[in-house]
C-alpha cells in the first residue's frame, strides 16, 4: 500500500456510509482543490482495501468523469462515492 499523504491514513476497519467515503476521498485529495485526479482516487481505493486500486480507479474515471477531462469534480463526486459503494467499499481499513 502506498499512502505518501499523511492525510490519507488508515482509518479503524468498520461499516462506512457514503458520508465516511466522502470523507476518504477528500482526505486523499492532496493538493486540496476539491478535484480528485486519478491518484487521488487510486489512494482512496487503496484505502478501502482495494486488490488493484490503479484499475479501479481508472474503472471509475470512465464511469463518473463526464466531462472527460481526467478528474472527478464536485459536480462528480456524488457518482463516484455511489460507484464506490455499489462495489462493496463499505469496510475501511
Amino acid at each position: 500500500m502506498v499512502h505518501n499523504n499523511p492525510k490519507c491514513s488508515a482509518l479503524p476497519s468498520n461499516a462506512a456510509s457514503k458520508e465516511q467515503l466522502r470523507k476518504v476521498f477528500f482526505d486523499c485529495d492532496i493538493d486540496d482543490n476539491s478535484i480528485l485526479t486519478k491518484e487521488e482516487i487510486k489512494n482512496a481505493f487503496d484505502r478501502f482495501g482495494s486488490a488493484f486500486p490503479g484499475f479501479r480507479a481508472s474503472r471509475a474515471l470512465k464511469r463518473v468523469d463526464k466531462n472527460k477531462d481526467g478528474r472527478v469534480s464536485l459536480e462528480e463526486l456524488d457518482d463516484l462515492i455511489d460507484y464506490a459503494y455499489k462495489r462493496g467499499y463499505i469496510n475501511i481499513s
